[in-house]
């Protein structure tokens, strides 16, 4: 037992005086954790031969200057960059990171990640105009403008703002079929919507600075001839398409609007009819009815379309309005790719056959429901007999 002892006394000196050797002392004042003698800078006591817990390494980085993580065999630099109350009622850590196949190039990214800011999230131009809108104070008026120019945006909806091209904006505002003012109004629009995106890092720069509205661009809006209107009178009898492009003639409204009626619009007793919808002198504008159409008005069910359900205007237009053109011998040739005559043409010829009528101006501007009539609709009144004596002469 003794020397078992004896053996165990030697064997440990020796160590001792080995990391005594090794590890030099560095003057610092350590304490054995056992009989708290005062020791060097060695791994075991050299009074009762502890093993000592190795001095804490100094850190490479200080706090707040991030972390490097080995993930599987890559590297991943990551710094908080804030705190954020979670809904735990407790804070959680808000961090920015990176990954990196050397631990070196994230070691050396720490600092950069101090200094990026979050990248917003990407948005397309339609995801843009719905985030803008609640933002922008114009009137109610130049809005349903400004929405009216978004649909002719249509075929870039779905594109993201930072992927949009010049030569995509300018081929779509080329290809629209609307008149020159349409056509202002969408490069106005994208001018004030990439106005908007540019400081809030949505988009590079505001490319509708660099857009042109082509003079012979977009669709020439004709109205028809007297000659071809009393060729569709002349079938409106026996082909019930004739009878409804006439009754779009002679009442002037927008082909959408003329749509949207329906048989609480029709005032049988008053012989007028009720609708509009796209600025504030055309909504719910009333229009007397000539007694060159008033047999073709149908007298629908309450809350029914007047002029039976499509689903759209294209529908309308590709179903019914072309085909009824052809039956009724009016020539409708396609010019640069649009058919020259549109539904939009009756309306034209609405605005055209009251320049032969006389009237006061207010009149017809109530009739067509013209938004640069607006101020004469707040400032003077409209009777309903003035009105009817337009529609009556024309």
């Amino acid at each position: 037992m003794e020397r078992i002892e004896r053996k165990e006394v030697y064997h440990m000196k020796k160590a001792q005086s080995e990391a005594i050797k090794i590890i030099p002392f560095d003057g610092a004042v350590r304490y054995c954790a056992k009989c708290r003698n005062a020791i060097g800078n060695t791994p075991f006591c050299p009074f009762c031969g502890k093993e000592q817990n190795p001095a804490p390494r100094r850190k490479k980085r200080g706090n707040g200057q991030g972390t490097v993580i080995k993930v599987g065999n890559k590297y991943k630099a990551q710094v908080t960059i804030g705190y954020y109350l979670g809904d735990d009622g407790k804070a959680h850590r808000k961090t920015r990171s990176r990954t990196f196949a050397t631990k070196r190039e994230a070691v050396a990214a720490l600092g950069a990640l101090h200094g990026e800011k979050d990248a917003p999230a990407p948005l397309t131009l339609l995801g843009l105009y719905r985030r803008w809108e609640p933002t922008h104070g114009a009137g109610e008026s130049t809005m349903e403008c400004y929405r009216a120019a978004l649909k002719h945006l249509e075929p870039l909806w779905a594109v993201y703002t930072h992927d949009l091209t010049i030569d995509q904006l300018q081929a779509v505002l080329d290809d629209c079929p609307a008149g020159k003012r349409t056509r202002e109004n969408m490069r106005a629009l994208l001018g004030l919507l990439f106005k908007y995106a540019v400081p809030r890092g949505l988009a590079e720069m505001n490319l509708a600075q660099y857009l042109r509205i082509n003079a012979e661009g977009g669709q020439h809006r004709s109205g028809f001839t007297l000659e071809e209107v009393e060729a569709i009178r002349a079938r409106a009898d026996g082909l019930p398409g004739a009878a409804v492009i006439l009754c779009m003639i002679y009442t002037g409204f927008r082909p959408s609007e003329f749509l949207a009626l329906t048989g609480d619009s029709f005032d049988p007793e008053r012989m007028t009819l009720t609708g509009g919808a796209k600025t504030k002198a055309g909504k719910g504008r009333i229009v007397t009815i000539s007694p060159k159409i008033a047999r073709f008005i149908p007298n629908g069910a309450a809350g029914g379309p007047l002029w039976g359900e499509w689903a759209s205007l294209k529908q309308f237009t590709e179903k019914l309005f072309y085909p009824t053109l052809t039956a009724c011998g009016v020539e409708n040739p396609i010019i640069d790719g649009r058919h020259k005559y549109t539904p939009h043409s009756c309306r034209h010829t609405f605005a055209t056959l009251m320049k032969g009528v006389p009237g006061a101006d207010k009149d017809k501007m109530q009739l067509i429901g013209h938004a640069s009539g607006e101020m004469l609709r707040y400032y003077q009144d409209v009777g309903l007999e003035d009105l009817r004596a337009i529609t009556d002469a024309i």
